[in-house]
């Protein structure tokens, strides 16, 4: 079963997190990345992603340099900007069609169950696949690195087996 671990990340929190399912699966990787980076750290930077994720703006993405209709099971991973989806992974997912695939969702946040939101609401755009799973990790650089890197190998180990079942 060939298997990507696509992804977001500005913080680095989601990118580690792939980067462990990736190793943990044997995955291919692979960076969603904006044309234009919100520029800067702290206030600044939170405030003008956070607008862009309440109001459901897309963000311009550079072209992948994969194929990802050749994936049978991808591990999504996106951070929760404003209690919403990020703008890089909406416009993915409105710009890649996506069928007949199995995805495994994952979000870093900062709140529990914030992340759990965003990957129903991530759900609606992928109809035409199976969901297999869904999950968050609540500041994984900084807050039980540990514990968190470990329950992110579980469960990669776990998705990977379900996929195969389905």
């Amino acid at each position: 079963m060939k298997t990507l671990v696509l992804y977001y990340s500005k913080t680095g929190n989601t990118k580690h997190i792939a980067e462990i399912i990736a190793k943990e699966v044997k995955a291919d990787i692979l960076e969603i990345q904006r044309e234009k980076d919100i520029k800067g750290t702290g206030f600044g930077m939170y405030m003008k992603g956070g607008f862009e994720a309440m109001t459901k703006r897309k963000a311009k993405i550079k072209p992948f340099e994969k194929d990802l209709q050749k994936y049978d099971l991808i591990f999504l991973g996106s951070p929760v900007w404003a209690w919403s989806m990020n703008p890089a992974v909406r416009s993915m997912l409105t710009e890649v069609n996506f069928t007949g695939k199995k995805f495994a969702l994952y979000c870093s946040c900062s709140g529990e169950g914030s992340g759990l939101k965003v990957c129903e609401k991530t759900k609606e755009y992928l109809t035409e696949n199976t969901v297999i799973g869904e999950t968050e990790f609540i500041d994984p650089l900084t807050n039980n690195t540990e514990e968190q890197t470990t329950r992110a190998k579980e469960w990669a180990k776990e998705m990977r087996k379900e996929a195969k079942r389905k």
